[in-house]
Order: structure tokens, then sequence, then C-alpha cells
């Protein structure tokens, strides 16, 4: 049908400072521009967290550009205070095409939505400040455990 998506989007509150968008279906170039402007709308409310969980497990196919479009949306969340992570690429990451993996890479990717969830609650909880401190973007053959690099060799 024309104009539809073929993107499912759903929010919730994970934690304390922590909300998780569930994406579904096929992420092109509409489906990102519908997940920024959920993010937009969420902003426009003052319903910003610190921490936004974008978990891609649910997408069954990844278009390249788009996917190099989900970077601007991560850029441009960071710019306005929200740290935006990545979570369920797992080994699909690899077949993108290679800008879009770079994309993939610059950002904060955890295995699975509740790593990602535990990691950055517990990260909170666990500083006086509520800033906590998260991993870094994740490099190529990485795979956290725990919120931790893991060597691929094991």
């Amino acid at each position: 049908m024309a104009g539809q998506t073929g993107i499912g989007l759903a929010v919730e509150t994970a934690g304390p400072g922590v909300r998780l968008i569930r994406v579904s279906g096929r992420l092109d170039r509409p489906g990102v521009e519908a997940l920024a402007r959920m993010l937009d709308a969420q902003a426009r409310c003052g319903r910003t967290p610190g921490h936004v969980v974008v978990d891609l497990s649910g997408v069954n196919a990844f278009d390249g550009p788009a996917t190099e479009r989900l970077g601007a949306v991560v850029a441009r969340s960071r710019a306005e205070g929200v740290r935006l992570h990545l979570a369920g690429c797992g080994g699909r990451a690899e077949l993108l095409p290679l800008p879009a993996r770079q994309v993939l890479q610059r950002c904060s990717a955890f295995p699975s939505a509740e790593v990602a969830v535990r990691t950055l609650t517990a990260a909170r909880a666990g500083t006086a400040g509520g800033a906590g401190t998260v991993p870094g973007p994740r490099r190529a053959g990485d795979d956290r455990a725990g919120g931790r690099p893991v060597s691929s060799g094991t």
C-alpha cells in the first residue's frame, strides 16, 4: 500500500532514564524517518530520557542507505543530549554495505535490548549523579555480554 512504511514501532519505559523502542519489519528510509519523528515527538513533549535503546532484533530487512540515515538520527540525538544505543543487530550487520556497517560501528551497540537496559540502568544506579558510564561504540568483531566486550574466539 502506498504511504505505508512497513515498519512497526513500540515504545516503553525500560527503567529510570531509559526508553526502549522496539522496531520490527523493514528498516528502510520511511521507517528511519518514522523513528526520527517518534524521537522528535517525545522531545517536544518533554519526555526525552537520557538513554534511548533502539531494539533492531525484530527487523527482517535492512536497507543500506536507510541505515546510513540512522547514523544521522543518532548524531542529532546526541546533540540534543540523548544517548541513542542500538541493540539486536548481531551478525546481520555484516551483511550490510560497508558505509552502513561503518555507521553502526560508530554507534553504541549491545547484543540485545535486555543487555542494554540492564547495563544502562546499572550504570545509572551505580553513580551518585546518575550519569553512569556506558560502553563506547562497538568495534567490528566485538560481542557484548553484560555490557563488556568479549573476545570472538571464545
